[in-house]
């Protein structure tokens, strides 16, 4: 065999080897998701919540809470902050679309739920200072 074939069958060999054994490792930190389906969905949920206000994504966490209260009315055990926190956004922006359109009853009325949700989100006290933000710098 010529001795250049015989390098890039070498080559070939240690490049399948690699990926061979990149393959095993990602297959082994996967085996710790093996029952996921026995997990509590609030639990699991609550961490992809915190990754989201983390992000500042709160577009989606008001997407989740219209999902969320489609499903349910009232908040399930492990949803109240998403509740919360989307409602809150929600009603954000509802009053700046209510004042701007000149309907100032609508708009303070969004403002005054603001006011009340505001005092129960405790440690979320700081998605509604960032969504106000948000709000107030929207163009």
């Amino acid at each position: 065999m010529n001795k250049v074939v015989k390098i890039v069958l070498n080559i070939l060999i240690v490049v399948a080897s690699l990926i061979l054994l990149v393959s095993i490792v990602n297959l082994a930190s996967s085996i710790k998701y093996v029952n996921r389906e026995v997990e509590d969905p609030a639990e699991t949920y609550a961490g992809i919540f915190d990754y989201l206000l983390e992000k500042r994504s709160y577009g989606e966490v008001v997407d989740d809470y219209h999902f969320q209260r489609r499903e349910t009315f009232d908040p399930t055990t492990g949803y109240e902050n998403l509740f919360l926190v989307g409602e809150y956004g929600h009603d954000a922006f509802m009053a700046r679309v209510f004042a701007e359109m000149g309907d100032d009853s609508r708009a303070s009325a969004c403002r005054e739920r603001m006011r009340s949700l505001r005092g129960g989100m405790g440690d979320y006290a700081f998605a509604a200072d960032e969504i106000d933000e948000m709000i107030a710098n929207a163009p």
